[in-house]
């Protein structure tokens, strides 16, 4: 395929009104923050940080909503559960640091299954798991990644929130169960029985209690959407808290996908609308494609060809910057026990193929780096030039600054190279895992864009010309699939109170930007 890129004439002929007209039948990221899916970029317990979970159900209807988290190397699962949300609830939770592992613990009273709080209140505490990234008791060898057995895998990571399904009192009086009566839920129980098995986990305990075994869609009707979350990474020692909201998609299924809490499934590319929308800011038009599976639909809507945001290193300030990048679908296209056995695009290699770096799938992605004064990192220092006979020597060709993503959420740190220690984890954010992008002395604040285009990379790293791509056959999407967000944090010991020095600690995250590149797919 030849690609050529649509401009905005051509785009707005594609699509238009009808293109617009379309999108309520479209997957799309919602700009409101309201959806069917949410995404969280990262969740992390190292470091002495903690994470908050927070999701609302804003509708008038009681909710099926599963929430999984998955550890940040390989998207791992590390824990799966049911939530059945009254009208307008909240549920609320947070992770934390437990041993060499994690836990979510939680005092929010709403039907969870299992039901962790359980009738008497309290506070409700789960382990978070490792079942899939190590040989479980010799049974499960294939889970074994090369990325690590330990339980340290579940200490970051992200998460995502699925609606199943609108929960009903068609047959059982699910809904009702669910809502609550004076702030506290009528029979959690009911939907822990309504689950309920044999030993062998499959035969209803009571088939006339455990109606969800013999039929998952009892009670429940069509996902409606209307969730909006988020999460707060707060430091206690440090007294700080970095806050953002979910990434909210939309329209992403007209069908009931409600699974048990033991369930793997519905997954992020498991929704039923194959068609994707996405809006295109210089021709004020929407882009509306359909796409051979679901996958593609949904990596059609996080689609990136660049993306940028901001630095703040300052020393003075006791500046520090990271930036989180996460590929909420990267696992669906590299992981072979998914059953990948050659890389689909838009990524381009196999979890744990590359024998020099086990454990990895890494990307190569090129960038570019501005101070605040718009002086580029790669220019000389401005100065005085003296006058030179002519012919000129030819300008060097700009060296293409690289370096690799290896996992399916990155951490990149910002650092001074001059100062740099080296740390074993970052300093906001406590990742194990990371990036070091580092800068001259006089770069201490400004912005960077990270490019996903394949003809951007070196030709000595032979990267395929054709990766970094899903097409229909009509257009040609370029980039990666990402979702992600800047945390900068700044210190400052010298704030006095009352004659005292007081801790004033600041921070904040910030979404990252960014550009989509949709070309017409020529024979």
């Amino acid at each position: 395929m030849k690609r050529t890129t649509l401009t905005t004439a051509v785009m707005a002929g594609l699509t238009g009104m009808a293109g617009m007209m379309s999108v309520a039948n479209a997957v799309n990221v919602n700009p409101d923050g309201l959806g069917q899916v949410l995404l969280y970029p990262y969740y992390t317990t190292r470091g002495g940080n903690d994470t908050l979970i927070s999701v609302v159900n804003t509708t008038s209807a009681a909710k099926s909503v599963k929430i999984r988290f998955l550890e940040g190397r390989n998207s791992r699962e590390v824990l799966d559960f049911n939530i059945y949300m009254s009208e307008f609830d909240v549920w609320t939770a947070f992770l934390q640091a437990e041993g060499d592992g994690a836990k979510l613990v939680t005092t929010d009273k709403t039907c969870t299954v299992p039901y962790f709080v359980g009738d008497g209140g309290g506070v409700g505490e789960v382990e978070l798991r490792d079942f899939e990234f190590i040989d479980f008791e010799g049974l499960t060898p294939e889970n074994v990644d090369g990325a690590g057995t330990g339980i340290e895998r579940v200490k970051s990571g992200y998460f995502e929130i699925l609606e199943m399904g609108v929960l009903t009192d068609e047959t059982e009086g699910s809904a009702t169960a669910a809502t609550h009566v004076a702030g506290v839920p009528a029979d959690c129980q009911q939907l822990v029985d309504a689950w309920t098995t044999l030993q062998d986990g499959v035969t209803p305990a009571d088939p006339v209690t455990s109606y969800w075994v013999v039929d998952p869609l009892v009670d429940q009707d069509t996902p409606s959407g209307g969730l909006f979350g988020s999460a707060s990474i707060i430091n206690i020692p440090e007294g700080t808290m970095l806050s953002y909201n979910a990434t909210a998609i939309d329209n992403w299924t007209t069908s009931i996908s409600h699974t048990n809490s033991g369930f793997v499934t519905p997954r992020v590319i498991d929704g039923s609308v194959l068609t994707s929308a996405v809006f295109q800011s210089n021709s004020q038009s929407v882009d509306t494609q359909t796409w051979g599976d679901s996958r593609e639909a949904f990596n059609a809507v996080l689609m990136n060809n660049k993306i940028a945001n901001e630095y703040a290193i300052n020393p003075a300030i006791g500046g520090l910057t990271e930036w989180v990048l996460t590929f909420p679908t990267k696992r669906f296209s590299v992981d072979p026990l998914v059953g990948v056995v050659d890389a689909i695009p838009p990524f381009s290699v196999v979890f744990n193929s590359d024998a020099d770096r086990p454990g990895t799938s890494c990307e190569p992605v090129t960038f570019r780096l501005w101070d605040r004064e718009e002086l580029e990192r790669t220019e000389e220092a401005p100065g005085t030039q003296p006058p030179r006979p002519s012919p000129l020597p030819p300008n060097p060709t700009p060296e293409i600054s690289t370096f690799d993503l290896c996992y399916e959420a990155n951490v990149v740190r910002f650092a001074r190279a001059s100062t740099d220690t080296s740390p074993a984890g970052t300093e906001i954010l406590g990742e194990n895992r990371f990036i070091t992008l580092p800068l001259a002395d006089n770069f201490i604040a400004g912005w960077t864009e990270f490019n996903f285009e394949p003809e951007e990379i070196p030709a000595a790293l032979n990267f395929p010309a054709d990766a970094r791509t899903i097409t229909n056959g009509q257009v040609d999407y370029v980039g990666l699939p990402v979702i992600g967000f800047q945390a900068t944090t700044v210190s400052n010991s010298t704030l006095v109170v009352d004659g005292q020095n007081v801790l004033s600690n600041y921070g904040g995250t910030f979404n990252h930007r960014g550009s989509r590149r949709i070309d017409l797919a020529v024979d």
